[in-house]
């Protein structure tokens, strides 16, 4: 179960990320964002049906003591017992109930170390750019702005030897292993084959021989190398 819990903490592929402005403001005339980075529910769902099994854990949500948020709870069968872990989000400015809903969520997937390790990057900031994909405008600052992301660090991306085991998408029949290279492996395969199949010519060829008198080999031999054409199949 411990190498479960492991693999439920692997990061996540950048798709499976989303980001949100936390606080923004302008200065010397320039719009500065501060945005903070989730794991998506989808990615959520899939990496507990993945390592955990669809079947072996559930979800449960309930109202705050307040009324104005959402609590989720994620239960994992851990042997014949159910385990669960809760958290809670506020409801959202924007579809207040899907969002309190998909934010409570996403919490008590941390309690399971689901998307903890976003938790350990610095703060980032947007790049404010006039193409950016996604828009964001702000009743504070009176404005609006597009901007994308910033790139995440190398220990925040997945180790691809570990993803194949994870990723249910994988359909290159090759268990998520990168192509051979062109002139690389395959080129090699298909020469030694090549040359496995002229090694058995010339051993069959031998066999063949030695069923004759020593007196008519040499004759035999020549009609092979003229006919059969024998030397060139030599296994340089």
């Amino acid at each position: 179960m411990e190498e479960k819990f492991k693999n439920l903490a692997q990061p996540f592929k950048e798709d499976d990320i989303e980001w949100r402005v936390q606080r923004c403001g302008e200065k010397n005339n320039k719009i500065w964002a501060m945005v903070l980075c989730y794991v998506t529910n989808r990615a959520i769902m899939n990496r507990l049906d993945d390592v955990i099994g669809a079947g072996n854990w559930k979800n449960y949500y309930e109202s705050t003591p307040t009324g104005k948020g959402t609590l989720c709870g994620i239960a994992i069968r851990i042997k014949d017992e159910w385990v669960t872990k809760w958290d809670g989000a506020e409801d959202t400015a924007i579809e207040a109930v899907k969002g309190g809903l998909s934010g409570a969520m996403k919490r008590a997937a941390v309690q399971w170390g689901i998307g903890r390790y976003l938790y350990n990057l610095d703060e980032g900031y947007a790049d404010i750019c006039p193409d950016g994909e996604n828009y964001t405008s702000d009743k504070k600052l009176n404005k609006s702005f597009k901007w994308n992301p910033p790139s995440l660090p190398s220990w925040a991306l997945p180790d691809v030897t570990k993803q194949t085991q994870l990723d249910p998408e994988d359909k290159s029949g090759n268990g998520g292993k990168p192509p051979d290279p062109p002139g690389d492996k395959g080129e090699f395969e298909q020469e030694l084959g090549e040359k496995e199949e002229k090694a058995e010519c010339v051993n069959n060829t031998t066999n063949l021989l030695n069923a004759f008198p020593p007196k008519g080999k040499n004759k035999i031999w020549q009609f092979v190398f003229k006919e059969v054409k024998v030397k060139d199949l030599t296994l340089e």
